[in-house]
């Protein structure tokens, strides 16, 4: 794995460990109007690279904005993720992710993907987690103090 590609996962890590208790509680309301799935997160990183092996990540916008968006399963989103030329040059790591995605238990777990970049240069990083506060608990603990998480409503 490239340094830059250790990089951006190191960033997703931090992401999602960050803000588990905000991912917990989406995926809990999520999977309640929509069934199983998995959070998504966007983000652009710029690498430029200055000289040998030197070289800086800007995070620029995405078009999708930092918003967290659900794919449930069956959806136009998830048929369209299954065609995709990362799920056909990674077979087997799409195949351990759908997996995931039919085994988990959603009253203590939910999958959370941070993609980063478009085109060529797109990667995803996918994490399962079983957080210390159930992805229920965590949905009434954000609904009630929404502003503690830097959101107006959950």
């Amino acid at each position: 794995m490239t340094p830059e590609k250790q990089i951006q996962q190191q960033i997703a890590e931090n992401i999602v460990c960050a803000d588990e208790i905000l991912f917990s509680a989406q995926a809990w309301k999520f999977f309640n109007t929509l069934g199983r799935g998995y959070l998504y997160l966007h983000k652009v990183l710029q690498v430029e690279h200055t000289s040998g092996n030197n070289f800086s990540l800007n995070e620029g916008g995405s078009h999708l904005g930092d918003r967290m968006y659900y794919t449930a399963k069956g959806t136009q989103a998830w048929q369209m993720m299954q065609l995709s030329a990362a799920a056909a040059s990674q077979p087997i790591q799409y195949a351990q992710f759908y997996a995931l995605i039919d085994n988990y238990d959603p009253r203590k777990e939910f999958v959370v993907v941070v993609g980063f970049n478009y085109g060529s240069d797109a990667r995803e990083y996918f994490f399962f987690r079983r957080p210390e506060i159930s992805p229920e608990q965590a949905f009434k603990i954000v609904s009630d103090r929404p502003l503690e998480f830097g959101i107006e409503s959950l």
